[in-house]
Parts: C-alpha cells; sequence; structure tokens
C-alpha cells in the first residue's frame, strides 16, 4: 500500500477523532508534509536556445520515440521555469515530479534567471532527477579543466567502466569520431582533465593529443545529491559518434526507465532473383537496352555455385537476406538453379511478381527519358488484369515448388503501379482493388521518393533504403565506371548529375578502375548502411540478384558493416533482422504513437513503473534489464518494446538502479500544536494501525511549550 493511501486513512481517522477543535485544521495541514509519497511523471523537460548541443538531444529523443515538453529560452512568451511549473502535489500526500529529466544547452544559460536556476536546483535535488548541459566549457563549476581544445576529426573514443555500469554497457569497445573531410573541421570539443576532488567521473574519454593523459568528453558531476551529466564536445544527428552515445545518454538521464524504445534494425532486400539484370558497358557508358543497337553482352545471373555461396555466407553471419524473386526466370528457364536448391529452408523469400513487368503507368520508350502514354490527356495504365496475374501467378509458383513465404508481402518491380512524382503523380487506380483481393498488406516503396508510410487499400507501404550497390552490375570494374559516370564532373569524364542536382548529390574525383571500389565504395556504402541501423529505423535496403553473382560485390560493404558492428557493440546488443511484414508493423506502430503518446500516463511510485492509458494502446517502452514483467526485448542494458495498456495501470517492479528519490523529506515541527492535538493524533494513528509500520520509523516531534 503507498504511503498516500495510509495517510488519507490517517486523516479519516483524524477527522473523526474528539481533538482539540483550535489545532485540527493544523494537523489536517501539517500531516501531508510530515510525510509524502513522491511520483515521477516519465517525460523530459527539453530547455533549449537553437543550440548545437539541445538540437542533437532533440533528435535523438525524436528518433527514439521519447515524449519531452520543449521550452524554447528564445521565446518571449516562454513559461517561467519556477517550483509550480516543475513539481505540484495532485492528491494528498503525494508530491509529483512533472519531468523526470531535464536538458540544458549548458550548465547556466543566461536566459535563465537566478531564481530559476535555483528552482532547477532544488527541484533536482529534491526527486534526484537528472540533468544533461549539452555543451559546456570545462571549468571548476563543473569540476573540469581544460586539458584540450580544438577539432577532434579522427580521434578515438572509449567508454569507461564507470559509463559501461551507468547506461553504456551496450558499447563494446573504441569508436572513432567521423572524419570524412580531409580539409572541413566536422567536429569540435574540448578534453577536459577531472579536479582532484574527484566530483567528476569520466564516462567517454579521448587521449589528449601530445600527452599520455586522456581527457574527459562526456561525464557526471556529482555534487553529493545533484547529478549532472557534462558534455564537452559539440555533436549533431548525422554523425557517427553522436549515433553511438545518446542511447547510453538517455538511458543515464532517466535511469534506464522511459517512453520510446530503440533497436538496431538491418534487413537487405535481393530484387530479381532467378531472373537475369541487363548490365553496364563501361566502354559506351550505358546499360544494354539503352546503347545503340548493335551494342552487346550477356545479361547477369545467378548460378547454382552464387547460392550456395550466399546460404553458406548466411550460415557464418547469421543473418538473413531476402530472396525477392519472379517465378518467369525459373519457368522460362533463365535459371540454371533447381528446383531443389531454392526449397532449402534457410532461404527467406518475398514475392517481386511473376514477370517483373512494371504495374505502373504504360511507358513510352520512343523519348529518353520515357514518359506515361495518355489517351486524351488521361494516363493510359497497366489493367487490373495484369496486376492481379502478376501478384497470383508468383504465389501459385511458391506453392507448388513448396517455398514457404509470407502471401501478404509484395514487392513490385520498380515499384511500379506506386506514384512516381512528376511522370506518376498518383497510384495506378485499379491497384487499391488488386491488393484487396490477392491479399497483399504490406508492398514496398522506395524510401528516396517516399520515405513515410502509407496506406494503399488494406495495405501499408514498407520504405525500402537503395543501395548505390547498382543493379546492372556483376563486377567491381562496372561498379567503379558507372559510379564514376553518375558522380564526377563532365570535366573529369563524367556525365555531370552530380553537378545538375548539387542540392542532393556531390561530385568527387574519379575513382581507380583498380582500387576504388574496395578503398571507397565499399567504405562509403557500409556507412551509410551502418548509419541507417543506428538510426533505430527498421526499414529495409535493396539492391539485386546481380549483386550477388560474378565478383559478388555486394557483401563486401555487407561484412563491413557487419564486422564494424560487432566490434563496437557488447553480444546482448542484437541486430534486428526483420521480415518485411515485421517492418511494415513497426513503422504502422511508430505512426500511431505519435498520437497515441499523448493518452499514455506514465509514472514511477513507490519504486513501481504504472502505466495506463485512456484507451487501449501499444506504448512504447524501456526499463532496466532487471524489471519485472513481460512484454519486452533484451538490448543492451535495457528491456524494450511495445505494451500493450489501458484504462486499468500497468504496473512494473523497478530495481533499486532507478535513484529517484521515493519519499519527501520530514517537514519541521509544527509550531502552536496543542498537547490535546498531539495525543488525538497518536490516538487515531494508533487506533488505524500506522503508527509503527509507516510513521514509527521517524518519530513525531509534534507540540509546544507547556
Amino acid at each position: 500500500m503507498s504511503r498516500s493511501v495510509y495517510l488519507n486513512i490517517a486523516l479519516l481517522f483524524l477527522t473523526a477523532c474528539p481533538t482539540d477543535p483550535e489545532n485540527a485544521e493544523i494537523v489536517r495541514t501539517a500531516l501531508p508534509s510530515i510525510a509524502q509519497t513522491h511520483r515521477i511523471q516519465l517525460g523530459v523537460l527539453l530547455l533549449s536556445d537553437g543550440d548545437v548541443g539541445t538540437e542533437m538531444i532533440k533528435a535523438g529523443l525524436d528518433e527514439g520515440l521519447v515524449p519531452y515538453t520543449e521550452v524554447d529560452l528564445r521565446a518571449s512568451d516562454r513559461p517561467e521555469i519556477d517550483a509550480a511549473f516543475l513539481a505540484d502535489e495532485p492528491e494528498p500526500g503525494v508530491r509529483r515530479a512533472k519531468y523526470q529529466a531535464v536538458v540544458l544547452p549548458n550548465q547556466a544559460p543566461q536566459q535563465l534567471s537566478a531564481a530559476e536556476l535555483a528552482a532547477l536546483d532544488s527541484f533536482e535535488r529534491e526527486f534526484r532527477v537528472r540533468e544533461l548541459d549539452a555543451y559546456v566549457y570545462p571549468s571548476a563549476s563543473v569540476g573540469l579543466n581544460p586539458g584540450y581544445s580544438g577539432e577532434l576529426d579522427g580521434m578515438t573514443a572509449t567508454a569507461t567502466a564507470a559509463a559501461k555500469s551507468a547506461g553504456f554497457g551496450y558499447l563494446n569497445g573504441a569508436f572513432p569520431f567521423d572524419d570524412l573531410s580531409p580539409t572541413m573541421p566536422e567536429s569540435y570539443g574540448y578534453l577536459a582533465v577531472p579536479l582532484p576532488q574527484n566530483s567528476f567521473v569520466p564516462f567517454i574519454e579521448v587521449p589528449i593529443p601530445g600527452a599520455s593523459a586522456k581527457g574527459a568528453l562526456v561525464g557526471v558531476f556529482h555534487d553529493g545529491v545533484r547529478e549532472r551529466m557534462i558534455v564537452t564536445g559539440a555533436m549533431n544527428e548525422f554523425q557517427l559518434h553522436q549515433q553511438l552515445l545518446f542511447p547510453g545518454m538517455l538511458s543515464w538521464l532517466t535511469y534506464g526507465v522511459h517512453l520510446g524504445h530503440e533497436r538496431y534494425y538491418f534487413a537487405i532486400h535481393v530484387d530479381d532473383f532467378l531472373l537475369s539484370d541487363t548490365r553496364w558497358i563501361p566502354e559506351y557508358n550505358c546499360t544494354i537496352g539503352e546503347c545503340p543497337e548493335n551494342i552487346t553482352a550477356p545479361d547477369i545471373l545467378m548460378t547454382s555455385a552464387d547460392l550456395a555461396h550466399f546460404i553458406d555466407w548466411q550460415a557464418q553471419t547469421g543473418l538473413k537476406l531476402d530472396l525477392v524473386w519472379n517465378g518467369k526466370g525459373f519457368d522460362d528457364g533463365t535459371t540454371s538453379i533447381p528446383a531443389a536448391a531454392l526449397t532449402n529452408p534457410e532461404l527467406r523469400w518475398l514475392s517481386h511478381t511473376y514477370t517483373h513487368a512494371y504495374l505502373g503507368c504504360v511507358r513510352d520508350y520512343s523519348v529518353v527519358p520515357w514518359v506515361c502514354t495518355s489517351n486524351n490527356g488521361e494516363l493510359e495504365w497497366a489493367s487490373p488484369e495484369t496486376l492481379d496475374f502478376e501478384i497470383r501467378r508468383n504465389q501459385q509458383f511458391a506453392s507448388a515448388l513448396g517455398i514457404q513465404h509470407d502471401a501478404s508481402a509484395l514487392v513490385t518491380g520498380e515499384h511500379g503501379g506506386l506514384r512516381r512524382a512528376p511522370e506518376e503523380p498518383s497510384d495506378n487506380p485499379g491497384l487499391a482493388a488488386v491488393l484487396s483481393a490477392t491479399g497483399i498488406r504490406y508492398i514496398g516503396s522506395d524510401n528516396s521518393r517516399e520515405p513515410e508510410q502509407r496506406q494503399i487499400g488494406p495495405a501499408l507501404t514498407v520504405p525500402r533504403y537503395p543501395m548505390n550497390i547498382f543493379y546492372n552490375v556483376g563486377t567491381k570494374r562496372e561498379e567503379v565506371d558507372e559510379y564514376n559516370w553518375i558522380y564526377t564532373r563532365i570535366a573529369d569524364g563524367g556525365s555531370g548529375l552530380c553537378e545538375a542536382n548539387s542540392g542532393t548529390s556531390i561530385c568527387i574525383p574519379p575513382l581507380s578502375m583498380q582500387t576504388g571500389f574496395d578503398s571507397y565504395i565499399v567504405p562509403e556504402q557500409a556507412r551509410q548502411l551502418f548509419m541507417h541501423v543506428l538510426s533505430n529505423s527498421p526499414r529495409p535496403h535493396y539492391a539485386h540478384q546481380s549483386n550477388l553473382a560474378e565478383d559478388r560485390i555486394l557483401y563486401a560493404p555487407l561484412d563491413a558493416m557487419l564486422e564494424q558492428y560487432h566490434a563496437l557493440f557488447s553480444s546482448d546488443t542484437q541486430l534486428s533482422n526483420v521480415t518485411m511484414a515485421e517492418a511494415g508493423d513497426e513503422l504502422a506502430r511508430r505512426a500511431n504513437w505519435q498520437s497515441d503518446k499523448t493518452k499514455v500516463h506514465a509514472y514511477i511510485e513507490d519504486r513501481r513503473l504504472r502505466v495506463r492509458a485512456s484507451s487501449n494502446v501499444a506504448a512504447a517502452l524501456s526499463v532496466p534489464a532487471a524489471t519485472s514483467g513481460t512484454g519486452f526485448e533484451r538490448f543492451g542494458p535495457l528491456r524494450s518494446g511495445w505494451v500493450g495498456v489501458g484504462p486499468a495501470a500497468t504496473s512494473f517492479e523497478l530495481p533499486e538502479s532507478v535513484g529517484y528519490t521515493q519519499e519527501a523529506p520530514m517537514a519541521a515541527p509544527v509550531p502552536g500544536l496543542g498537547r490535546v492535538a498531539t495525543l488525538g493524533l497518536v490516538l487515531c494513528l494508533l487506533a488505524a494501525g500506522l503508527l509503527g509500520r509507516r510513521v514509527g520509523q521517524n518519530p513525531l516531534k509534534i507540540g509546544k511549550p507547556g
């Protein structure tokens, strides 16, 4: 039973007892202040001023699905950060912290008055709420001396043992600061030396240039009660080191208990399996079919040996790739892979329509680039009969061979049928009805065109990240040549596309045909994969079967990414190798969470987490690994997931590591409280059986001189 319940019972007995009327109201007023339960409302208070540090934290909270209240300190109409803004007493015997954590631009923003800073100090001390100061100059006021200031590009950082025991336990080893440009500074900060009194505990350390010592970049300043995480480096959401550090910052800040959750997702779709892909011709900078008619070359096609290598690779890495198949390639003899190989239970399948026909508008290839054909101003579309055949026939093919697959998931050829601005401003008008008739609930889309999930009839789109491992290449030489054609200037022999699209693309010096793939393309693609993994996005990537044939060039960036992942993260921080349906469901839950989180009321009281909602919803929730309850999956030092909650509170017992104070301090003696009232109070409490159980632990000292 909570303290507030005991106190309410005591108040009832006090009301009924024959106490001194002169003092009864004093006792009634004093009793709740003598001993109150602390209630910590889940949610972060973000006080920002547009600075790089709080913008970085804000991006991390958004990415982690964490609710927060933002106050722009620059706004003339902002609320005053006083005691009433930070805490209240919603019911007798309960004192509530309205926020579980506080984020500031630095340790003392100039926009906050002395009274506001004092209110924050008092609030954090009373409830043991932690604070994160997003970018701080190291000084004695935070227990530090500066040891170095300047660029951090390319430096190597490590998490200390103290950090790993306080939220950063998912990190396995040293990690680098970004150094993507040899000519442009990317990160700046201070490496600080803790002062001798040891009030500062380093969490993230970096060797100080020219010295044998290490300097702290992130750590905790502790003055005996109040704890503040101090960050002395400028970071933004697009940097690798920020993505690596933020989950630990959030875990420390909230004691590991917060709404929202994080995962590292990784899935690769291999399109066009069983079909062949046309080839890029380096000498002519074109793809067969778009080259002059006299230019010919064999298509690119996986063999049985390529498939065997693929199965071995999956076994070695523990990662399954989705084979996105077109059954026509088997039926017409395009592929030489036998049926027995296709029924291997280690293969994971995804339907790609039967022939790979384009299911959008009817294309007119007489012009370059192609356009949609029209009749009296109306676009002509692939017919509903064509759509139905392509979907059903591929499903029938799989059933006939005994291929196990999720018949509710589909990727159309070139994402055909979905709107494609500017050529196709709308979906194929017949698409929604056919998806309904064929049982499709998830349909792949191109994340570069449509990054947000949307509904088409009964189906949800699943945006897929395209890779720069091109569909029309099977060798390193072909990949480098096409890469150069796209990403170098006309003066360097390229197409100039990078110059024409300078807002979305960059131009690079031409890559070496001999070394450019391994020295540039592989690390560049591995980094893109890795950043997507760290962004808490379940969206899959896609490449093509041609990339697993001949030189098998897809494996190199995948191996590089996996090697980096396993080097940086602990063994209990696993990749989530989701199917397309699982990715679609996760994106849908997140979309619902944007509105559902306002319905959720979550708080910590008496070392229990209680969560309820005004209606039944799936709540994103993270808790320490030692927390009781179901509905969670392990992710580093936390357990997290989607938990069904409703009007009846769902409760979880929290471990001792969740360090919010559970009780308000004892009040000072109340002057003027008479002996009769004191005796009446004691007798009533004894009658209620409460003195020994709850209040007797801290003897009451109430009275006045006789």
